[in-house]
């Protein structure tokens, strides 16, 4: 299983010579099986990189099938939606899986960002591809051919987010993002997700400095990211969701630091070629 990070920034996108190695993108993560099926987690900018990259195989001809996962329906974890190619050719099945957010059918939340007043596509009807909204239970098991795919809710801020735990060729990915654990104390869903995955790609907007004046935003400081991959026995751990305000440089002096209070192999998620799980 491989898994390739195409937007990795929280908030908005960061354009500019300092944010060139890790990458300005918000939150997009593409995950392949060794038998070739892949599954997208979260429609951020990075999102139409991956897109461009479709339109090189079968999706150029309206013969591709991808699974969407989203978190939730934040901008920064949507702004790609109306800017992915495929959308746009017929013949390409695309299948859109989340939570309905508060109570609203997801599929109007994704209508909404195709609103005219924000869109000129008016709406998901409008997409070429056949697209699927279905919304999922937090805890199901979701139906990702390929893949095993278990779900549970996280706590971000005032609201919740879906984490997500990925199965295939004995391999598990764990994915963590917007989470903010109340009091800085894990929880059990959380831990669970993680429970002995090779990979868990977590929250790590803050350094532990900044998350003292950022408490209560819905993001985890790089101490949880540990906390969470050390009780729960991870083989690996990428800090994701990097804050729009840090530097290559900055993020660079957050990972030796963190290197420095664990013994987990760790790095920061940056949008390069695909990584072997």
């Amino acid at each position: 299983m491989k898994v390739r990070f195409w937007g990795v920034r929280g908030s908005f996108a960061t354009p500019g010579p300092h944010f060139l190695r890790y990458g300005g993108n918000t939150p997009a993560v593409e995950i392949a099986s060794d038998s070739g099926r892949r599954v997208l987690i979260d429609l951020g900018t990075g999102a139409t990189e991956l897109g461009k990259q479709l339109m090189t195989e079968e999706f150029a001809e309206g013969k591709g099938s991808l699974p969407i996962l989203l978190t939730h329906t934040h901008l920064d974890h949507l702004q790609g939606l109306p800017f992915f190619t495929p959308f746009f050719i017929k013949g390409n099945q695309i299948q859109i899986l989340g939570a309905a957010p508060s109570g609203t059918p997801l599929a109007d939340v994704l209508q909404n960002q195709l609103n005219g007043h924000y869109s000129p596509l008016y709406g998901l009807e409008n997409l070429a591809a056949g697209v699927r909204v279905d919304a999922v239970g937090p805890g199901s098991s979701l139906p990702v051919e390929g893949f095993e795919v278990q779900s549970a809710v996280l706590p971000h801020g005032g609201m919740a987010v879906l984490g997500f735990r990925i199965t295939a060729d004995g391999k598990s990915i764990a994915y963590l993002s917007d989470v903010e654990y109340p009091l800085g104390e894990p929880t059990a869903e959380a831990l669970a997700l993680a429970r002995g995955a090779d990979l868990l790609i977590h929250d790590a907007m803050f350094s532990d400095a900044e998350y003292e004046s950022r408490a209560g935003w819905g993001h985890s400081a790089v101490s949880s990211a540990i906390a969470v991959a050390e009780r729960a026995g991870v083989g690996q751990l990428a800090l994701f969701h990097h804050s729009p305000d840090s530097t290559d440089a900055e993020i660079d002096s957050i990972v030796a630091d963190a290197r420095r209070r664990t013994s987990i192999p760790l790095f920061a998620a940056a949008e390069t070629s695909p990584q072997e799980v």
